[in-house]
C-alpha cells in the first residue's frame, strides 16, 4: 500500500501547477496573437489535469 505522503505525488501536483503558470506567463507575455492565446489556454488546461490527477492519486491512497 503506497503513502498518501508520498513525494511522487506531491511532485506531480508541483509540476502540474508550473505547467499551468507558464500557459498564463504565455497568455500574458504575448497579446494580441489568437494562436498564442489558444496555446497557452492549452497549456493552462494541461497543467490543471496534471494537478488533478495528482491530488486524485493521493485521495485513492
Amino acid at each position: 500500500m503506497v503513502n498518501a505522503n508520498n513525494p511522487s505525488h506531491i511532485k506531480l501536483i508541483i509540476i502540474g501547477v508550473f505547467v499551468g503558470l507558464f500557459g498564463i506567463y504565455i497568455k500574458q507575455a504575448i497579446y494580441h496573437s489568437m494562436v498564442v492565446d489558444l496555446l497557452g489556454w492549452a497549456i493552462t488546461f494541461i497543467g490543471a489535469a496534471i494537478s488533478i490527477i495528482g491530488v486524485m492519486r493521493i485521495l485513492k491512497d
